[in-house]
């Protein structure tokens, strides 16, 4: 009797513990993670143009340098420790790094920042001689550990391994020399990841970012990762600690390869290598597998080296203007205003192809002597003007504006607007005012014809007069905020001799008077447009070159240099030019487009850039 009561009493208590074990919260699983995770090529594939990030090669080994003034990469902990709840205990950090100057300040290689965003939970920084870890304790207090080591300041590349366990921090520098410290407080064993993130090269404030290149920032858990990397094969080649590291297949390498071709139909892009970079090294482009195909992505800003020869664009007869544009949706187009053989030669609008690399025939539009055509949007309506520069016996006659029509996907004529010898039109935005400037040109009875303002009424959907000014052709334009029209002349009636060769001008808009004043003057050779455009930072004019005879001429490249104003830096030779125009393709191409003023045959410029 008494053997069953045990018995009984026995079955009863286990019963009671497996329910208060149901009912218990569960334990918090412990990190099973990939052995390896790339820090640094996970924060650069998260986006999809990481701005700010120059690659730089130096004796075979890749530098990844970030912009200062950029936008801050980093990528979140939960990305990374998707199984646990804390921050292991047990660690180690995989830096490669190079420093041209030393600096007093704390620069900060690598940081996992709290969910306010302030918290520093862990961090890696440099200052002077001195490589620092730190991590955080409780309610915000932070504790460092200091390794001091001269070659930290020789400018070279140097790989550091930060080891840590619950009591212990161990430095190891390029497989040479370490040093293990005891931990006066202990690393937290509780140290919540729940929306911490890191963040490579920075602390998530312009101050105290790391100046240097680095090669990796790679997190390796429940090891010693200088252990693993530092073996007999190691034999002071710093490059094999980098190959030897490889990543988990699941996440990205920051290796990335350099490819002396163009590899990407060998190079399979699915659903295994998601996010995985790649750099080719013969035209300095990074790409990114993603949604099964090579995504190209900007790491630098973009200088321009030269131009290349690309194509030819045919058209109808002599274009004296070439406009490029792109509506959303649609595409990127191509406007010709073409002289004729007759007062009644339509002009073409072409659109480009992806799949020819090319532009093909869109619309035809009749036009009168067309001389220039101009896009600009409002809202969400998009429109085409044209300047006609055929008249009658006074001079007189009408261009035209035209908007999109969505369900015929054309151009349709909207408002006729009388001109004289019109020679361009220009469209702007001033404290969101919509403005068109018409350059006209001449009456028959003088040259110097007025020009006029028109301002886009919304109530009655329609442009109406606003100003007065007197100009030949106009090119509007904004760098850092402020608003600059260029102007193009063409030809000085009082000179006798060089009349082409002529000042064309810039003006800068002053609001504290609400008016444009002559900012610079720029030497041109029968001007007939100016066109603007950019290259990474960097802001650019050119001026198209003509003459009075069919022989080759110079066109030169203007920059912009702030105090400078615009500076002359790029001299090439071209055929008798009417007009530029410059465009950039979705893969990120960017080409300049003259039309030549002496034949069908217009020419495509590709913009190097380095």
């Amino acid at each position: 009797m008494h053997m069953l009561f045990q018995r009984w009493a026995t079955i009863i208590w286990l019963l009671i513990e497996m329910i208060n074990m149901a009912s218990s919260k569960p334990l918090p699983l412990p990190c099973i993670e990939a052995d390896t995770v790339d820090i640094l090529g996970l924060s650069l594939a998260e986006t999809v143009v990481p701005t700010g990030v120059e690659i730089i090669k130096e004796n075979g080994v890749n530098g990844y340098r970030f912009d200062v003034e950029s936008r801050l990469l980093g990528v979140s902990a939960a990305e990374i420790l998707t199984r646990c709840q804390y921050f292991p205990i047990e660690f180690s950090l995989v830096v490669t790094f190079r420093r041209e100057v030393p600096k007093n300040d704390n620069e900060y290689i690598l940081t996992l920042l709290g969910q306010d965003r302030k918290t520093i939970f862990i961090g890696v920084r440099l200052q002077r001689e001195m490589l620092h870890f730190d991590y955080h304790v409780r309610n915000g207090q932070i504790r460092s550990v200091a390794y001091k080591n001269t070659r930290l300041a020789d400018g070279g590349w140097h790989t550091a391994v930060i080891t840590v366990t619950r009591n212990h921090v161990k430095f190891t520098l390029s497989c040479m020399q370490s040093s293990t410290s005891e931990l006066r407080h202990s690393f937290p064993r509780k140290l919540i990841v729940k929306g911490s993130r890191f963040h490579v090269a920075s602390r998530r404030r312009k101050r105290n970012r790391f100046s240097g290149m680095l090669r990796q920032v790679k997190l390796m858990l429940g090891a010693d990762a200088s252990n693993y990397l530092c073996s007999s094969a190691y034999e002071h080649n710093p490059s094999w600690i980098e190959s030897s590291l490889s990543s988990n297949k699941n996440f990205p390498t920051g290796n990335l390869p350099n490819i002396n071709n163009d590899t990407r139909g060998k190079t399979f892009c699915g659903d295994e290598n998601i996010g995985q970079l790649m750099y080719h090294k013969s035209n300095r482009v990074l790409e990114m597998c993603e949604d099964h195909r090579w995504k190209r992505l900007s790491t630098t800003h973009e200088k321009l080296d030269y131009l290349v020869d690309f194509g030819d664009v045919l058209t109808k007869s002599k274009p004296l203007d070439i406009e490029i544009f792109e509506i959303s949706g649609e595409g990127i187009f191509l406007a010709t205003a073409n002289q004729g053989r007759d007062r009644n030669m339509d002009s073409s609008i072409y659109k480009w192809s992806n799949d020819d690399k090319k532009f093909v025939t869109f619309q035809s539009i009749t036009t009168d002597i067309a001389r220039s055509w101009k896009y600009f949007k409002i809202e969400n309506q998009h429109f085409l003007a044209v300047a006609n520069h055929g008249s009658n016996e006074h001079g007189e006659v009408h261009s035209a504006i035209y908007r999109w029509n969505r369900k015929r996907r054309k151009f349709l004529l909207k408002q006729n607007i009388r001109t004289f010898s019109a020679r361009s039109w220009e469209s702007f935005i001033i404290n969101g005012d919509h403005y068109l400037v018409i350059a006209n040109y001449a009456s028959d009875k003088s040259h110097t014809q007025r020009s006029y303002v028109y301002k886009w009424n919304s109530d009655h959907s329609t442009f109406i007069s606003y100003q007065t000014f007197g100009a030949t052709d106009w090119e509007y334009f904004q760098i850092s905020g402020r608003h600059f029209l260029a102007v193009a002349n063409y030809y000085d009636h009082e000179l006798t001799d060089n009349r082409y060769v002529v000042d064309s001008s810039v003006y800068e808009f002053l609001p504290e008077i609400n008016q444009f004043i002559k900012l610079q003057d720029i030497k041109t050779q029968g001007a007939l447009d100016m066109e603007f455009f950019t290259v990474g930072k960097d802001s650019f004019l050119i001026a198209s070159s003509t003459s009075d005879n069919n022989e080759k001429l110079n066109s030169v490249i203007y920059r912009w240099q702030g105090i400078e104003n615009f500076v002359p830096v790029h001299t090439f030779s071209t055929s008798p030019c009417a007009d530029w125009e410059s465009f950039r393709t979705k893969e990120g191409d960017q080409f300049l487009v003259s039309a030549n003023i002496n034949s069908r045959i217009s020419k495509i410029l590709q913009i190097i850039t380095f």
